[in-house]
C-alpha cells in the first residue's frame, strides 16, 4: 500500500503521473454542485459528492435592496434622533417650570415682606430711630390761607400777537434748557 501511495513517492514520480495523457482522460474535473468524471467513450458523468451538496452558491446583492436597507435604517435613525429631540425638550421644559414656580414663591415672600414694611407705624420708627426724624414744632409750622374768592379779572395787554409770539419761543426756550 506504500508504494501506491503519492505521499511516499518522491517529487519526479508525481509529476510523471499528472504529466501522462491516459490518466488526464480519467481525472476529475470540478464543476459548481459536483464532480465531472470523463470516460473512455468521450462522455460526461456527473457525480455529486459531500463537498458539492454543501458549497452555496454566491450571493449577489442587489442594488435596490442596498438602497432600500440604507434608506430604512436612515428613516429609523430620524425617528429616534426626534424621540431624543422631544425627550430633551421636555427636559428643558420640566427645569423652565421648576425655575418659574421657584420664582413665583420668592416674588411671593417679597411682596409679603413689601407689605409689611408699608405699615405706617413702621415707617415712623424707621424714620425716628434711624433718620433722627420727630413730630414738627410750633415753630416750623406754617399756616396757608386757601380761602379764594370767585372773581376773575382779566388784564389787556398792549401787543397781543407780539406777546403769543414771544411767550412761544420763551416755552420753547424753558423746553429745552
Amino acid at each position: 500500500m506504500r508504494n501506491n501511495n503519492l505521499a511516499y513517492h518522491a517529487d519526479d514520480r508525481y509529476r510523471k503521473i499528472h504529466d501522462n495523457r491516459e490518466i488526464r482522460k480519467i481525472t476529475n474535473i470540478r464543476s459548481t454542485g459536483g464532480v465531472m468524471i470523463k470516460t473512455g467513450s468521450g462522455q460526461k458523468r456527473k457525480v455529486n459528492t459531500a463537498a458539492g451538496r454543501n458549497r452555496r452558491p454566491k450571493s449577489r446583492i442587489n442594488r435596490g435592496t442596498v438602497i432600500s436597507v440604507i434608506v430604512l435604517a436612515s428613516m429609523a435613525f430620524l425617528v429616534l434622533f426626534r424621540g431624543l429631540m422631544i425627550t430633551s425638550g421636555y427636559e428643558q421644559l420640566e427645569k423652565k417650570n421648576t425655575m418659574l414656580s421657584e420664582t413665583i414663591a420668592e416674588n411671593q415672600k417679597l411682596q409679603f415682606k413689601i407689605d409689611q414694611t408699608l405699615d405706617l407705624k413702621n415707617i415712623e420708627k424707621i424714620a425716628q430711630n434711624t433718620f433722627n426724624m420727630g413730630q414738627p414744632s410750633k415753630s416750623q409750622t406754617i399756616y396757608i390761607n386757601l380761602e379764594q374768592s370767585n372773581e376773575v379779572k382779566k388784564v389787556r395787554s398792549g401787543n397781543s400777537l407780539i406777546d403769543a409770539v414771544k411767550n412761544f419761543f420763551s416755552g420753547i426756550v424753558e423746553y429745552f434748557a
